[in-house]
């Protein structure tokens, strides 16, 4: 029996790849790309033996460096690693133009209509799997099969640099054995909840009753099909500038105050929505991240029926999210705000209600008031009282669509 077509493209590590290429000496050393000068940095990479030692990307470079003693420190170099990504991409569209791009160093590629030109899809991952390490230097892991979810599990599992193809009657049995974090999805608050649980495997989330999945979170039906290698979502070549609208907050002090983080979810929001709205968008869904202090992360997400366009709905569908993200007493250090399930907006003006009609005139208003005098040209009364009281200007926070 064949594999599938689904590739998944994970290039582990390719921020410290690439370092190692240009510095083979850091090859046999635990090492980071982090910026060091700064008194709160992250660690954005981890080499192969850095992440042996327990590091991780996220985790706070002071802690990095406590755990491992006299670690390399190497600074981010943003241009080279975009030309690497870039490169990569441009590889795979030489097979097919069905490429997802699906986050740094991650392709999705349908090798479905390539048979004719490249031969079976085990022989067409080969000859790309040359070309990229000929082009760029990296071994990126690679998994065939017939599901996103499955091809993105096995990337995890026979990484670095593996290769694998699974037919169908192989791949729930990959997936079931390996530990619930490989499953997309699931992070570390929702791993909590699986321990209560004792679900320490995929096959145990697979293994969950339609109420049981409900009981552990909103998302929890959707991560158990996924379990189970339930997944039809297509590769999507649309950028994903065009697939979502994403933006952050950075708090400064950090924070728990319930009204802080709703009054810069509320402009985060209002401005995300304004940017779908001039190309002619609306969405369906928002998902909150929430980054703290000591490292860790926690998620929610809301979605609607129907299609949204306007501020307050964007506002709360957000601050629906943010209920079901905000699981922890710590303080906050990053908000990151995506409104996805992007639509053209269609509906003509005499399809409203007419409560909507006059809502949606007024958004009309304030658009043609920001379109002229910027995006602070309006902001909430309670949020000029924030600013003022943080000493910051309004409208802090950064989006793109």
């Amino acid at each position: 029996m064949g594999s599938g077509t689904i590739l998944h493209v994970n290039a582990v590590g390719l921020m410290a790849a690439i370092e190692e290429g240009l510095e083979p000496v850091l090859r046999g050393r635990p090492f980071v790309v982090a910026n060091g000068g700064s008194a709160r940095a992250v660690v954005l990479d981890v080499s192969h033996l850095a992440h042996r030692e327990g590091l991780r990307r996220g985790m706070a470079l002071a802690l990095a460096r406590n755990l491992v003693p006299g670690l390399v420190v190497r600074p981010p170099r943003a241009e080279l690693y975009r030309g690497a990504e870039e490169r990569l991409w441009r590889i795979a569209l030489e097979y097919t133009p069905l490429v997802e791009r699906a986050g740094q160093g991650h392709l999705f590629i349908d090798l479905s209509g390539t048979t004719r030109l490249y031969g079976a899809p085990e022989d067409a991952t080969q000859r790309f799997r040359s070309r990229v390490r000929a082009d760029t230097g990296l071994m990126p892991a690679l998994a065939l099969s017939s599901t996103k979810t499955a091809s993105k599990v096995a990337t995890r599992v026979f990484r670095p640099g593996g290769f694998i193809a699974l037919s169908s009657g192989e791949e729930n049995l990959l997936v079931r054995r390996q530990p619930a974090s490989l499953l997309p999805g699931v992070g570390p608050v929702l791993l909590g909840r699986l321990s209560l649980l004792d679900i320490e495997d995929i096959g145990g989330i697979a293994d969950l009753t339609g109420p049981e999945a409900r009981a552990i979170g909103p998302r929890g039906p959707e991560l158990v099909a996924r379990a189970r290698c339930i997944d039809d979502s297509p590769v999507n070549p649309e950028p994903p500038g065009r697939r979502s609208a994403s933006g952050d907050a950075v708090f400064e002090p950090d924070t728990t105050d319930p009204q802080v983080l709703r009054l810069r979810l509320s402009a985060l929001a209002s401005e995300l929505a304004f940017s779908l709205r001039k190309d002619g968008r609306g969405f369906r869904r928002a998902e909150l991240f929430l980054s703290y202090t000591d490292g860790l992360r926690s998620s929610g997400s809301a979605r609607s029926g129907r299609m949204l366009t306007r501020d307050d709905e964007a506002l709360v569908l957000s601050l629906e999210a943010l209920e079901r993200a905000r699981s922890r007493r710590v303080r906050v250090r990053r908000l990151r705000l995506e409104l996805s399930g992007i639509e053209a907006a269609g509906p003509e003006l005499e399809l409203f209600e007419p409560e909507d009609l006059r809502r949606f005139r007024l958004q009309a208003a304030l658009d043609t008031i920001r379109g002229r005098y910027g995006g602070a040209a309006i902001e909430p009364c309670a949020m000029l009282a924030l600013s003022a009281a943080l000493g910051a200007a309004p409208g802090a926070a950064g989006g793109s669509a």
